[in-house]
């Protein structure tokens, strides 16, 4: 629904201010509650606000870099994401140890409130050409989202610039008829954008890379702390450091966009699936308290770190070639709108979905069956990411 909105709204800026506006008030309602109906109104006010915010800021990020960079931008937007999700938690215990409950609660106000200030001073690059020389538009600077060519520029100034009387269909056909194109007929009955997109096999593939990663790194944040505790004896301080293996890795992430751009998305992805099984596996040979064994704790944990950032800037980047595209063979497949929200919309519901397939099913396994059991699992899961992306994913 969100994307679906962003994608019919002529200024996305709109919907990004709606979605941390929710997350502020969704944060100070989870900071004062004293009961459960109000932690539960909150929680559901932060999801709302992340299905916005991720669909609407991922569907901003296309539409201002252009195809030539999508991967190297995708991989720092989303390595940032997944290094924040990795350290807000040992933050959080930090502060909380420190300076008590509500402290914590103040320092995400404080990143959201920081956050809305930039939003206020970005200018959406439709929003921006309107008063840019036509000429200064060159295809190859082309955008996602609003128009990609010199005529279109113009179509997009001679609209504002109209009569306040001259209908809108008028001033259409006066520019159709400047220019010598003729309008396309719209498609009657057209298939719901996301059906269209759902139909798309590298689109799913794209989708199912986010969930593997996603999933793995929330099966950690579930069972991790806990194993390590029982294992070694640390503390909550300690088991969040073991996180800063994981963490560290994601920085590379815009590196590995870039990689992608030049090189494609496929293979990146299909080694990043496939080369998480083998550290994944072996985390199995951690089962004694030892010095040795933490080092291997650690090195196994490094590997993973490297090798799950080279799943996600492929998979995002892939998903807007995949848009592009479509609409490139099929002008009328998506609408004027066009698709970027709703297919990051999908992206964010395979996210949302990880993050609770992955910390149930993992410690479920490591309840009965133990840790050793849990790790083979994932690695197996991990593998099996590779095997849509050597089959559907971009070359």
């Amino acid at each position: 629904i969100c994307g679906w909105i962003a994608d019919r709204t002529p200024n996305r800026s709109v919907a990004f201010y709606t979605g941390l506006l929710i997350l502020l008030a969704a944060t100070v309602l989870f900071g004062v509650a004293k009961a459960s109906w109000v932690l539960l109104i909150s929680r559901l006010c932060q999801g709302l606000s992340a299905a916005i915010t991720y669909t609407v800021g991922l569907a901003l990020l296309v539409d201002t870099v252009g195809r030539d960079n999508i991967g190297q931008w995708m991989g720092t937007a989303l390595s940032s994401s997944s290094f924040a999700l990795i350290v807000s938690p040992l933050l959080g215990g930090i502060v909380y140890a420190k300076a008590g409950y509500m402290a914590v609660f103040g320092m995400a106000m404080g990143l959201i409130i920081f956050d809305i200030l930039m939003r206020l001073v970005m200018i959406e690059k439709k929003t921006a050409a309107k008063y840019r020389p036509t000429e200064a538009l060159t295809t190859d600077n082309s955008f996602y989202g609003t128009f990609t060519t010199q005529d279109e520029a113009r179509h997009e100034q001679s609209d504002n610039a109209r009569a306040p009387n001259e209908p809108r269909d008028q001033a259409e056909s006066t520019y159709l008829l400047s220019n010598g194109h003729k309008e396309p007929a719209r498609t009657k009955g057209r298939m719901p954008t996301i059906l269209v997109l759902l139909g798309i096999p590298r689109l799913l593939a794209a989708i199912y890379g986010i969930f593997v990663n996603v999933s793995i790194l929330a099966a950690f944040d579930g069972v991790l702390p806990l194993y390590v505790k029982s294992l070694f004896g640390w503390n909550s301080l300690n088991a969040g450091l073991i996180f800063l293996c994981l963490a560290v890795p994601a920085l590379t992430g815009p590196l590995v966009g870039k990689l992608s751009d030049k090189t494609g998305p496929r293979w990146i992805a299909v080694a990043g699936c496939a080369l998480t099984a083998p550290p994944l596996i072996l985390l199995r040979l951690v089962a004694h308290d030892s010095l040795e064994q933490k080092f291997l704790l650690c090195a196994m944990l490094i590997c993973c770190g490297f090798t799950l950032i080279l799943i996600v800037s492929p998979v995002a980047a892939d998903l807007s070639a995949v848009v592009e595209e479509k609409e490139k063979a099929d002008p009328d497949a998506f609408g004027p709108g066009g698709a970027y929200a709703q297919a990051f919309a999908l992206f964010n519901c395979a996210m949302a979905a990880a993050t609770l397939f992955g910390p149930v099913v993992a410690g479920a396994l490591v309840e009965r069956y133990g840790w050793g059991t849990m790790t083979a699992a994932m690695g197996i899961f991990a593998f099996s990411g590779a095997i849509p992306s050597v089959s559907f994913s971009g070359p």
